[in-house]
């Protein structure tokens, strides 16, 4: 009995290591067929990766390191950076994975002016790879709610791209997406108002439409400017029963 059961492990050893072969030169076959290109370089990539770049333009990205944890400023060296020691733009944690600038920006501009869906795939994954290491010592959030769009600007763009990013985060990394509790009224797009005009924006931009029954989330963005959305945001959601708040964006932007 004791010989049949090592000949049985034996040989489903033999045809696994089969089946990984032919599925691995299936893959090759397919990657020679259906050769990919890189998003940013369209450089012909004949091994397709998850972020949809090319080894170079990946590593190329402005990484947001050494930012704040409280508004994802980039700084210098790592620690909270002087005005959210006086006032933090979130209690909770705030992560913009890339700097908004170079191929950053060009991914974000082809994401929500081109609906480019292959530029938000490599959004996402700079998202979620700046997730995993600045929460691997915190719980994830229990729910993600898109940052919304007034309804005649969804109409204009034909979607929401922070909900398609939080639709593609939620997926890898099984958080659901909620949309309900937040309704955005119809105004001035941010990105035609100069700083001082964006600092005014209050809650009262924005409507409460649901309760929250879960205690930690986190807001998505496609960009963090001067944080108003956000703080105007986190202020509604505590007020709606969130215990805390955090910040996902994927580019931080800094203005003069």
């Amino acid at each position: 009995m004791a010989y049949r059961t090592q000949r049985s492990k034996r040989l489903d050893s033999y045809f696994r290591q089969c089946d990984n072969r032919t599925m691995t030169w299936w893959q090759t076959i397919l990657d020679l067929l259906f050769a990919d290109t890189c998003v940013l370089c369209s450089q012909t990539q004949l091994r397709r990766a998850e972020h949809l770049l090319c080894a170079f333009c990946w590593a190329a990205l402005p990484r947001n390191v050494n930012a704040c944890p409280h508004c994802a400023i980039p700084q210098t060296s790592p620690g909270i950076c002087g005005r959210c020691q006086l006032q933090p733009l979130t209690s909770g944690l705030c992560i913009a994975a890339l700097r908004h600038h170079a191929e950053a920006r060009t991914l974000v501009h082809q994401l929500k002016y081109a609906h480019n869906f292959r530029a938000g795939i490599s959004l996402s994954r700079a998202m979620s790879q700046t997730v995993h290491l600045r929460y691997r010592e915190e719980r994830l959030p229990g729910l993600l709610i898109p940052v919304p769009l007034s309804y005649p600007r969804q109409i204009l763009r034909g979607y929401n791209q922070a909900a398609w990013l939080a639709h593609q985060l939620g997926h890898e990394l099984n958080i659901p997406v909620f949309h309900g509790p937040l309704k955005r009224k119809p105004g001035t797009p941010q990105h035609t108002l100069p700083r001082h005009q964006r600092l005014r924006l209050n809650a009262a931009s924005f409507a409460l439409r649901a309760p929250l029954h879960t205690p930690h989330v986190a807001i998505i963005d496609d960009v963090l400017t001067t944080g108003a959305t956000s703080a105007a945001l986190s202020k509604l959601l505590k007020a709606g029963g969130a215990e805390r708040v955090d910040i996902w964006c994927a580019t931080r932007a800094v203005l003069d």
